[in-house]
């Protein structure tokens, strides 16, 4: 092209390859000098070739940039990027950080009661101070050091599990392996690491067991909404090993520790109304009268401690908990009658309508709170309207889930028919017994249930075994079997007191 001056950035002019004078600032003059410097360059390059690699200008760098002919590389990161092997420091710092508040956050038992359940406040602190740390960490890098903060989130989120899992009461070892079989068999046969354990709530206990529950539902609904922020946020290469499953996986295990804390503790508040059971003479009694003194304090113990679970936790756990109890209370109940001495038959139809009543009770759980907010209502005389049976004035509930009520009438016809087949007739017996009884197990458990009702019933040891053989059991083998169940509920009973 032609010559531009001398001063290539002081012209005013530039010149096209056909000599016509352009203005050097126009986008054609600017055009005109970048494709010149880029020929310029280029000569430049070819010269290197053919001197052998010598740099035909000593000290004078290659051009670089756009008029090297070559894309601008990319600045943003780079620095950041290049000091990514270097940033430990950074995320050790922010994991003291971390350290500190789950040192805190174990002493700490305030409760924020601003969302729909109370939580405790360090848990809501703790997550934001990790939205924070990663507003930080992304400022400077998404790769390298954001991934080893996040795992650093893990474990720390994981230390978190493990404290609030410290707030629920000591686990107590039972007595005995008997007792423990006894209450695992009630409890539908659960096996682990808490089967073996009992737990004392103290008063008002049942209040942090529950915000212990809500506060990990709280965790591992926002464990979930952290893992989707950080795969938005790392790079690429990072993206697909964001798991946090594991973490929520912690939070839920405590939650369900604290159910069975709480079946247990609700149990252990029983003991002594059980032990008033087991030490009454039942085969004295020769009039039935009005329910006895421990069904009032079966009431008193468990309804305000239902009512309050249910106002605190969620419905899907509070459920799990009536559950549990229904099936662990109503076995060790039955084991508790089943261990007396003896019962008369006026002590058979009062035990009838005591167990009518404990099992009205237990029915009624599930809507506890809601029968007693119904029955604050203003007057409590106002009709439902139509299509509202089965609710209160605040919406919720009063008639309980029809599973849950085919369950625990299932319970309790064992209990019921027993005490029945004691009262009966002893003639009327055996037939009575092969009409209601479940004949369908093993013989040898029919025939120890069957002497089981005869030892409390009083029938001497001399006369069963004829009435195992009209039943058209073994005589020996039930005797043997009956025996060893009496011997194994016994020490039961004796460790329980």
């Amino acid at each position: 092209g032609a010559p531009a001056g001398a001063d290539d950035d002081g012209d005013d002019l530039e010149f096209a390859e056909d000599g016509r004078a352009v203005a050097a600032k126009s986008a054609e003059g600017i055009r005109i000098k970048y494709e010149r410097r880029k020929r310029a360059a280029a000569t430049l390059q070819r010269s290197r070739g053919e001197g052998g690699g010598r740099d035909p200008l000593p000290g004078v760098p290659p051009p670089s940039g756009p008029s090297a002919g070559g894309p601008v590389p990319p600045l943003a990161g780079l620095a950041s990027t290049t000091f990514d092997d270097h940033m430990s420091p950074y995320v050790s710092l922010e994991e003291r950080s971390m350290d500190e508040r789950l040192h805190e956050a174990a002493g700490d038992d305030r409760v924020d009661t601003r969302g729909e359940r109370p939580v405790f406040v360090s848990s809501t602190g703790l997550f934001i101070y990790m939205k924070n740390s990663i507003t930080r960490c992304t400022a400077l890098t998404r790769e390298r050091t954001f991934f080893l903060l996040q795992r650093a989130f893990q474990k720390k989120l994981r230390a978190y599990a493990a404290v609030l899992e410290g707030k629920l009461p000591p686990a107590e070892p039972r007595t005995s392996n008997v007792v423990a079989k006894m209450t695992g068999a009630a409890s539908g046969g659960t096996t682990g690491p808490d089967s073996s354990a009992v737990y004392r709530i103290p008063p008002g206990g049942e209040v942090t067991v529950c915000h212990v529950i809500d506060t990990c539902e709280y965790c591992a609904e926002t464990v979930e909404a952290l893992e989707d922020l950080i795969r938005d946020r790392i790079g690429p290469s990072y993206r697909e090993r964001i798991d946090m499953g594991e973490e929520q996986g912690a939070f839920q295990d405590v939650t369900a520790r604290c159910v069975r804390v709480l079946v247990s503790g609700l149990e252990q508040r029983l003991d002594g109304t059980m032990r008033d059971v087991s030490r009454t003479n039942w085969g004295a009694f020769d009039e039935v009268g009005e329910e006895s003194p421990y069904v009032g304090a079966v009431h008193r113990t468990v309804h305000p401690f239902v009512a309050k679970v249910r106002e605190l936790i969620p419905s899907s756990y509070f459920r799990s908990f009536c559950d549990k109890f229904a099936l662990s209370f109503v076995g060790t109940y039955y084991r508790t009658l089943v261990g007396l001495k003896r019962i008369s038959e006026a002590g058979t139809q009062q035990l009838l309508l005591d167990v009518y009543s404990i099992k009205t009770l237990v029915l009624r759980l599930p809507v506890l709170e809601a029968e007693r907010r119904s029955a604050l209502s203003p007057g409590g005389k106002v009709p439902p309207r139509p299509g509202c049976a089965g609710t209160n004035l605040s919406g919720g509930s009063t008639i309980a889930p029809a599973m849950y009520t085919k369950m625990v009438n299932k319970e309790f016809r064992r209990l019921e028919v027993m005490l029945k087949l004691v009262g009966s007739p002893r003639e009327l017996l055996v037939d009575m017994f092969r009409a209601q009884w479940d004949c369908s197990v093993e013989p040898s458990a029919v025939a120890a249930d069957l002497a089981t009702v005869l030892g409390l019933k009083g029938v001497p040891r001399s006369d069963q075994p004829a009435m195992l053989e009209a039943l058209g059991l073994d005589a020996a083998g039930g005797a043997a079997a009956a025996a060893a169940a009496g011997a194994a509920d016994a020490s039961g009973f004796q460790a329980l007191q």
